[in-house]
């Protein structure tokens, strides 16, 4: 009888062992081969590489965000300078020169950065007492004609209608006149659109007038006497 005892407690003895080693096989460390041939079978790097962090409970620190002041400065550097038009830099420049009294038109004329092209800017105040008159500009910029009226403030209707007339006979029927750029520039259009125009100045006249359906420019006067000399520079530079 006691020796069947003892029997039996070494027989649960051994079942107990093989049981610990069973359970010891089927942990965690046995388990770790298993998952890191699943990461090793993903294809995508990042997602590989997550994997591999999941299981050292490591897991990838957020990116750092920039300092609000690095942030601020880059969207400060993104906004671009407002620029005023070329024209109205130009007509500045021609103005600048301008005596007192004087009334005709002024010209200027740079090489541009094209050997053996030119730009040529005509400019004249509208006539009267008015501390910032209108003023006409006409030139030729990068080979194109233009024909424009400048504002010292910017214009609130983006057309209107303008005729001009020379010594009283129109050189145009009534056409629309688009304001571009800032609001300060209405042009009559470029090119052939201006030349169409720009061609009934080439003749000697003394007055150059303005009618339009806006109320500012309408009645406008310009002293022509010198234009059509003038204009032989404008045609030259844009070959018409």
């Amino acid at each position: 009888m006691r020796s069947l005892s003892m029997a039996l407690v070494c027989a649960a003895l051994v079942t107990g062992c093989d049981a610990s080693k069973q359970n010891a096989a089927t942990g965690p460390s046995a388990a770790a081969p298993t998952a890191t041939k699943t990461c090793t079978a993903i294809v995508s790097a990042v997602e590989r590489l997550a994997c591999f962090d999941a299981l050292a409970g490591t897991p990838p620190a957020p990116a750092a965000t920039p300092p609000a002041t690095q942030r601020d400065d880059a969207s400060t550097s993104d906004q671009k300078p407002a620029t005023r038009p070329t024209i109205v830099e130009l007509v500045r420049r021609n103005e600048a020169e301008r005596g007192v009294g004087e009334t005709e038109f002024r010209l200027s004329r740079t090489e541009e950065a094209i050997p053996g092209r030119w730009s040529v800017v005509m400019s004249a105040p509208a006539l009267g007492d008015a501390a910032a008159p209108p003023i006409l500009a006409i030139s030729c910029l990068s080979n194109i004609s233009r024909l424009q009226l400048l504002a010292k403030q910017p214009i609130a209707p983006n057309r209107m209608n303008i005729r001009l007339l020379l010594d009283g006979h129109p050189i145009s029927a009534s056409v629309p006149w688009q304001v571009l750029e800032d609001g300060t520039v209405v042009d009559a259009g470029r090119g052939l659109v201006a030349i169409e125009q720009l061609r009934y100045l080439v003749k000697a006249g003394g007055r150059l007038q303005v009618e339009s359906d806006y109320a500012p420019f309408s009645g406008q006067l310009f002293d022509a006497g010198n234009l059509h000399d003038l204009m032989k520079q404008q045609r030259e530079a844009c070959h018409w």
